[in-house]
């Protein structure tokens, strides 16, 4: 005889509900992930073993679902968000960065071409993917889902949409949609990782700012700019090389500044970002 208690149980019906935001931060935490907010600057790495952070930057599909073709123009700007996010933690002192994302996606100003799926056979209808009817009749293809194989999607084929009109989508199984790249950094000359330097005060008289540097900072300059790993939203007269008591200052150029938040950063003889600190522009809480 089988015992009831023993019989494997059907999977679950299909149901697409996506993680919350909420329940994944506490899914990181549990595992042993400090999370960095978006607006935060990066942490500094105080133990020879540093813990595993999650960092967020930036957002393309939010911009690809908003903007459509219209991404290629903000991805210059999107992207070089990320490299002075990277550059940040490095500077920190996190020796290792990992980027990841989620999916690719597919782009095509006009649109991509339309298949026809009628929404009487389906339960649900998104860009790329479909849940059929139980029993509805269809030419679409239709494959497993990871989570449940006995849940069918029914997926567009090529580059083709369900819907029309759409120029940014994902969710088939096309290699746009599928081949994740992840991309490791790790701490190089001008990262701060041939540098063993802290910045330890900033002060600010007017426009003047005076900083106090610790550490190896022979041969480093200060620079205040608005977005520290781009040399061109410097806002200062020029960068100033520190002096042999570890202390230095620089004017800021343009009085509309005070009040904004900007970044203190020490550079090396090569231009490479080795330290940086949060402050606002004129003295305040940063």
């Amino acid at each position: 005889m089988i015992r009831k208690d023993v019989i494997a149980e059907e999977p679950e019906p299909y149901n697409f509900e996506p993680l919350t935001s909420y329940q994944f931060k506490k899914a990181l935490a549990h595992n042993g992930w400090s999370i960095l907010d978006k607006k935060s600057s990066a942490p500094a790495v105080t133990s020879i073993e540093p813990p595993r952070l999650w960092a967020e930057c930036s957002d393309l599909d939010h911009e690809g679902h908003d903007r459509g073709w219209k991404l290629a123009r903000h991805l210059d700007s999107l992207l070089i968000e990320i490299q002075e996010r990277v550059t940040a933690l490095l500077t920190a002192g996190w020796q290792t960065v990992r980027i990841i994302t989620d999916h690719g996606w597919l782009l095509l100003p006009g649109g991509l071409p339309k298949v026809d799926l009628p929404k009487s056979v389906t339960e649900t209808k998104w860009g790329r993917c479909a849940v059929v009817k139980p029993g509805a009749a269809t030419s679409a293809m239709e494959f497993p889902w990871y989570w449940n194989s006995r849940q069918m999607f029914a997926l567009a084929e090529g580059v083709s949409c369900f819907r029309s009109g759409e120029e940014y989508t994902h969710g088939g199984i096309s290699l746009q949609e599928c081949l994740l790249l992840e991309l490791t950094v790790t701490g190089g000359i001008g990262d701060g990782a041939s540098h063993k330097v802290s910045l330890t005060d900033i002060a600010w008289k007017g426009l003047r700012c005076t900083i106090a540097a610790d550490g190896e900072f022979e041969g480093l300059a200060v620079d205040v700019r608005t977005r520290p790993g781009n040399p061109g939203s410097s806002i200062v007269v020029s960068p100033k090389i520190i002096k042999k008591n570890g202390t230095a200052s620089v004017v800021v150029e343009n009085e509309e500044l005070e009040g904004n938040p900007a970044t203190v950063v020490l550079l090396d003889e090569n231009g490479g970002l080795v330290a940086q600190m949060a402050t606002v522009v004129g003295g305040g809480d940063a």
